[in-house]
């Protein structure tokens, strides 16, 4: 009886501390307006995670909407040349290189293209905050406010 009588207490104990470190926790967070603050960074992930994450991503949009996303690739665009339209995107290869997913990103601030983008297959890192748009009647996924750095060479 004694036994049980010390585990409950543990148990309550435990439970206490885990209620005040969060809450403690919470109120030394960053606001979600802090451009620092990831919610969720693919850049460490092995391909393999990465890919499945970014497949995820599309299939389930709503659990990531307005969440910060971190993720690195290789550069590539597609130039729409009928409608004027230049997609920039972080591509994925997964493990075995067979296949790839990837994220558009817009990047913040006014850069000239192509002269201040990278090369196509250029390592990046892209950050930005994840929203769907709709264009011709089909809806897509974008990083918005993107902050893009070479994973090499520092940010561009």
């Amino acid at each position: 009886m004694r036994k049980i009588r010390r585990f409950t207490v543990l148990c309550f104990m435990s439970c206490l501390w885990a209620f005040f470190s969060l809450c403690g926790a919470g109120a030394e967070m960053p606001a979600p307006e802090d451009p620092q603050m990831v919610d969720l960074d693919l850049s460490e992930m092995s391909g393999t995670v990465v890919y499945a994450q970014v497949y995820n991503m599309m299939y389930d949009p709503n659990a990531y909407l307005g969440k910060i996303i971190r993720m690195a690739g290789y550069y590539n665009y597609f130039d729409d040349q009928a409608n004027g339209i230049v997609y920039h995107a972080c591509i994925v290869p997964d493990a075995t290189a067979c296949c790839a997913q990837g994220i558009e990103f817009v990047w913040a601030g006014d850069h000239k293209w192509p002269d201040e983008y990278p090369e196509i297959g250029t390592d990046i890192i892209v950050t930005g905050r994840l929203e769907i748009y709709e264009e011709n009647g089909s809806k897509y996924l974008h990083l918005v406010d993107a902050e893009l750095i070479r994973s090499q060479e520092g940010q561009l």
